[in-house]
């Protein structure tokens, strides 16, 4: 079992009050503190399915709604079904995160104010403030003791994809190019 110990001072600056941010809601400002896991976990899962819409390869019709499989890589830009001329193919991050309703649900979280407070009262000048103090709290380096950094790098390094045995390497062929462009007659 660990014994508490007080945190020694080299340690310190990974105290939550230590990286404390203030975000604006309407005409109040908030204390934000780094997330807890539970939190982060949750926010993480969430942004992974909004970025899979952003980054969908998939095209939607904008006159009829039909989803059409793979119309980016396939270079389909009007409706099998309609013609129709455009196919939405992607949304911006912002607008991503706008329609999926939850950055109401972070700030509430964070803040205690109910999600329709935030609605009725953050600007997108603030969301975007929100995000940057949730991104530098939650996901820079800032402050991390050099030798914590080099080995979190390290476990990276040696579970990560990248990561593969030298006899591997050697008996991978090299990737042959393959032209995209068009055939010049």
């Amino acid at each position: 079992m660990a014994k508490e110990v007080p945190v020694p001072e080299e340690l310190k600056v990974l105290l939550p009050d230590l990286s404390k941010g203030t975000i604006v809601v309407g005409a109040k400002a908030y204390e934000m503190f780094p997330l807890v896991e539970g939190q982060l976990e949750r926010i993480i899962a969430e942004i992974g399915t909004i970025m899979g819409k952003i980054n969908s390869p998939d095209g939607q019709c904008s006159k009829c709604g039909k989803i059409i499989k793979n119309a980016r890589p396939l270079r389909i830009y009007k409706c099998p079904d309609d013609d129709a001329p455009m196919l939405t193919t992607m949304v911006s991050p912002i607008e991503a995160l706008m329609q999926s309703s939850k950055i109401p649900e972070w700030v509430s979280m964070i803040t205690s104010l109910t999600p329709e407070e935030i609605k009725a009262n953050m600007t997108l000048n603030q969301i975007k403030h929100f995000a940057g103090v949730f991104w530098k709290q939650n996901f820079t380096d800032d402050g991390l003791p050099p030798e914590s950094l080099e080995n979190f790098r390290s476990l990276l390094r040696k579970f990560g994809p990248e990561k593969q045995p030298e006899e591997k390497k050697a008996e991978t062929p090299p990737a042959e190019r393959i032209d995209a462009s068009p055939a010049q007659e």
